[in-house]
């Protein structure tokens, strides 16, 4: 039977009850863990607790301050972590650095923007004309009063990338090999022969098939010698100038910097230009700049090989057939052969039966011409590209010369406004030439190669047009020298310019990558531009043009490379999102574990200087 709680716990109040009852409970579980009952009353002594007593005591019995790490457990700590940040810092970083960097070789960068500016290479072309005058007792003087005539002109002075030097073709012994090779590479421009006439007064005839021209100029008498000569050196001056005056103007427009455009470093000549400048010549006429550009903008551009497509298109099937293969070994094979020095060409020839004019072009009936006749506005879209097989196979720049039969219906139909027989020129496509197969027309429709001359010649005139080559004088060896120096400073142009172009675009784009192939085609086009400029001066101008095509070449090769403008499209978001999966889970402990650290160093020395 439960005993009741003593007489003063029954006055005490709930709560003081219960407080005591914990103090009862809380001695005789103290008396039992020591083995002893020092009292079975906890008010004993008169002592009472105060209630702070319970709440410190409670603490005390649910928590325990842990014990002090070792040193061997935060040197092994230590270790751990300055062992991931070495291996990150001494391993992680040069591996990243070294799969990561752009490869960029070296440029020699200021070279090539000194070529591209034109201060390496002063091109010059120096003509020799040689000058035979058996007739002139004094003939070294005439060539020092032309040559006066030539500077005080302007046209071919020293400080011109052209200037003529003239000599007397007289024959000299060959004292060694050395003297005859000497002889042999020099390329001479011109041969004027000084020929006496009584009749006909000062007049000069051009040789087509040489580099001969024949100056004829009046017999002089013993009273008469000194006009005579005075009027021979001036007409011999006025002759060399329109000789080469077409040149002149064309390689002039081409090294001249293009103002337009002033990010185009396309001066090679910019030396020679200040130099005219400084000696004041005369601004070129407008209408002859025009003139220059509307000329280049027909010829294609320079390329050391060629494919020729010869194609025969006829509204019916008449003819069936062309001797092509022996009217182009007849009548242009001699043209090519003439031009292999500059460029080589291939040629391949088609037949394409009812093939009619684009729908877009209706000739009209001239009742005057008794023709059907062709508008010049309807020449541009002669060409019916959507059926006419055009396309070539060949890598080189194709150049398309088609012989058109019209159809009986429309037949003759002619193009008034033609300068070459019935045929137009295409800029930088090709020709085309207009047969009308008159009433006598072989029957069973064969074109044979006599019949196919007048064709071929006006292939080769718009041949020689998209090449370049000047229409004048009617020297074609003098024609076909003037186009290999105006390849060569095409080609110079072109080589020097991509080499800047290269330069600013390197310098503008930090991330490109360069490689060494680059590098090496770079310094290969520098070396073969010095090697063109020193032909040019020594003027051996046939291998200038083939030194100045391996420059260009390499240079587009350097420029175009494809591997270097792999990484230029890779902005820094995309590198953000593809490095922080990966460096964010490796970074965050490692930084957290240094924190930890540095804050418990912190903690120990205040509580060092506090004990």
């Amino acid at each position: 039977m439960e005993q009741p709680p003593p007489a003063q716990d029954r006055d005490l109040d709930p709560q003081a009850q219960r407080r005591a009852r914990y103090r009862e409970l809380l001695g005789n579980i103290t008396m039992e863990k020591d083995g002893a009952a020092e009292s079975s009353n906890p008010n004993e002594g008169g002592a009472v607790l105060p209630p702070e007593f319970e709440d410190a005591h409670a603490a005390e019995a649910t928590y325990k301050e842990p014990p002090p790490e070792r040193w061997e457990t935060i040197r092994t700590r230590l270790w751990v972590l300055v062992s991931f940040w070495l291996i990150a810092i001494f391993l992680g970083l040069p591996l990243w650095h070294a799969t990561t960097t752009i490869y960029r070789a070296p440029l020699p960068m200021q070279e090539m923007q000194n070529w591209s500016e034109g201060k390496l290479c002063k091109t010059e072309f120096p003509l020799l004309v040689e000058v035979e005058a058996p007739s002139l007792p004094d003939a070294e003087n005439l060539l020092k009063t032309v040559q006066h005539a030539l500077d005080d002109a302007n046209d071919f002075a020293a400080h011109k990338p052209h200037h003529l030097r003239l000599r007397l073709a007289a024959k000299k012994a060959k004292t060694s090999d050395e003297d005859s090779k000497a002889e042999k590479d020099e390329n001479v421009a011109c041969l004027l022969r000084l020929i006496p006439d009584s009749q006909n007064g000062f007049n000069h005839e051009v040789q087509s098939s040489s580099r001969i021209v024949d100056i004829h100029y009046p017999q002089p008498s013993s009273s008469s010698q000194s006009s005579v000569s005075a009027g021979l050196a001036k007409f011999v001056a006025e002759t060399l100038e329109v000789l080469f005056s077409q040149e002149q103007e064309l390689i002039e427009h081409l090294l001249l910097p293009q103002t337009s455009n002033p990010g185009s470093l396309n001066a090679l000549s910019s030396q020679s230009a200040e130099e005219a400048r400084d000696k004041k010549a005369p601004p070129r006429p407008r209408a002859l700049a025009a003139d220059i550009s509307r000329r280049m903008s027909r010829v294609v551009k320079y390329s050391a090989n060629y494919h020729l497509t010869f194609s025969l298109f006829t509204a019916t099937s008449i003819p069936a057939s062309w001797d092509i293969e022996s009217a182009i070994s007849n009548y242009l094979t001699p043209l090519l052969s003439a031009l292999s020095p500059i460029s080589n060409f291939t040629i391949s020839t088609q037949v394409q039966y009812y093939a009619s004019i684009s729908s877009s072009v209706t000739p009209a009936y001239d009742e005057d011409l008794k023709s059907w006749v062709l508008k010049k506005e309807d020449l541009s879209s002669f060409i019916n590209s959507a059926e006419w097989p055009l396309a070539s196979i060949s890598n080189d720049p194709n150049l398309n010369f088609i012989l058109y039969v019209p159809h009986p219906s429309v037949s003759p139909l002619t193009i008034p406004s033609a300068t070459h027989a019935n045929s137009f020129l295409l800029p930088q496509w090709g020709g085309v030439t207009i047969l009308n197969l008159g009433q006598n027309t072989d029957p069973l429709g064969h074109l044979s190669h006599p019949t196919l001359k007048p064709a071929l010649e006006t292939f080769a005139t718009h041949l020689l047009a998209l090449l370049g080559a000047p229409p004048h004088p009617a020297s074609l060896p003098i024609r076909l020298d003037s186009l290999t120096r105006q390849r060569s400073a095409e080609v110079l142009v072109s080589a020097s310019s991509t080499l800047g172009s290269l330069q600013r675009l390197v310098n503008a784009l930090p991330s490109i990558s360069v490689p060494s192939t680059v590098g090496t085609s770079v310094k290969d086009s520098i070396r073969h531009l010095s090697l063109a400029c020193e032909e040019l001066r020594k003027g051996r101008f046939v291998k200038a043009l083939e030194m100045g095509r391996i420059a260009q070449e390499e240079a587009e090769k350097a420029f175009f490379e494809r591997t270097m403008v792999a990484q230029v499209y890779f902005p820094d978001e995309h590198k953000l999102a593809v490095y922080l999966p990966l460096l964010g889970p490796v970074s965050v402990p490692l930084v957290l574990g240094v924190f930890r650290e540095v804050k418990r160093v912190i903690a120990e020395r205040k509580k060092a200087r506090a004990g």
